[in-house]
């Protein structure tokens, strides 16, 4: 979009007054970007002008109808790859020309894959029975007053992002030097964590000990009671409920019985959707939040990662923590 002559005209006379760049884009309020501005002083300063330059007449040689028509069929084929970099070398065109037909001519933008936990045939009908349920049964007041728990085991290998943990460097063997490598043991220490997340914040972890293993009798007798507990404390003794997801030790029947007794309301083994990750903020959200604020650099043993999970948990924020309450959605 070709910006205004006027607000061109004003950018170049606050330039002959020796203003720069980011300072002309704070005195037109922001209505231009800094690097606009930069492009109208280079051109200012090549040519003496900032007007708009007319097109030659030229017609186009590498976004003509037919590459606009190619592309478009590819993107609707049922080819599982279209990458830029096939489409250039299947069209006989370049990188940058797919680019732009992609972005300028068919108005498309580029988005990620996600990641989601696949349903069965036979749990679809089950799960929206459930959502039914649980759309009419749990308002947003009671939303604010429900505890979301899950378990979770950290290691010493660490949160990695390929996308994100990336090194700038000059070459390969320069990023290989500036610790260019995630290195993965085999088997690295361990440590299984249970939490809880409600509207008013998270609980404190809890660490199971070496010899503890998460089943139904552990669930009932500690988690359940430790989460009792958190909860009083985080809603200050007030009524509030519990949800706990489709693990076997949750479903327990001893688990299912401890809860109808000493929350106010959960959400029973038969109204939890099956297969439903996605309804949980600790498993689509806040876990992640944590393993990346975990340092694991200084993880040796299992007493550094309960340091570094507690001081993990610490660092997130309560504003992010009631928002994710607050996408809990069905």
């Amino acid at each position: 979009m070709v910006k205004s002559i006027d607000l061109r005209e004003i950018a170049i006379s606050h330039f002959k007054n020796v203003k720069k760049a980011p300072e002309i884009a704070k005195l037109l309020a922001d209505k231009v970007h800094r690097t606009t501005v930069h492009w109208w002083i280079d051109r200012f300063k090549s040519s003496g002008s900032v007007d708009v330059k007319k097109k030659s007449g030229r017609p186009k040689i590498g976004r003509t109808k037919r590459l606009i028509n190619l592309v478009r069929k590819r993107l609707e084929s049922s080819i599982d790859r279209k990458s830029l970099r096939t489409m250039a070398k299947d069209f006989n065109s370049t990188h940058e020309t797919i680019r732009r037909v992609l972005i300028k001519d068919l108005g498309k933008k580029c988005y990620r894959k996600i990641n989601v936990q696949q349903l069965k045939e036979d749990q679809k009908p089950i799960r929206k029975t459930c959502c039914i349920w649980i759309r009419k049964n749990i308002n947003n007041e009671k939303l604010r007053r429900i505890m979301f728990s899950g378990e979770k085991i950290f290691t010493r290998n660490g949160y990695f992002n390929p996308k994100n943990d990336v090194i700038l460097a000059d070459s390969r063997y320069d990023a290989n030097e500036a610790d260019g490598y995630h290195e993965i043991e085999k088997f690295p220490v361990s440590l299984m964590v249970a939490l809880g997340a409600t509207w008013n914040g998270l609980t404190e972890p809890y660490f199971f000990s070496k010899n503890e293993r998460l089943n139904g009798e552990m669930y009932n007798e500690t988690l359940l009671p430790f989460y009792k507990e958190e909860g009083d404390r985080l809603f200050r003794h007030k009524n509030w409920g519990f949800q706990p997801d489709g693990a076997s030790c949750h479903t327990d029947g001893r688990a299912q019985s401890w809860c109808r007794k000493h929350f106010d309301f959960f959400i029973p083994k038969e109204k939890c959707p099956p297969n439903s990750p996605e309804l949980n903020p600790l498993d689509y959200s806040i876990w992640n939040e944590i393993s990346r604020h975990v340092d694991n650099k200084k993880v040796k043993n299992v007493n550094d990662i309960r340091r570094e999970v507690k001081k993990a948990v610490i660092k997130i924020d309560l504003n992010y923590v009631g928002g994710c309450g607050c996408g809990y959605s069905y």
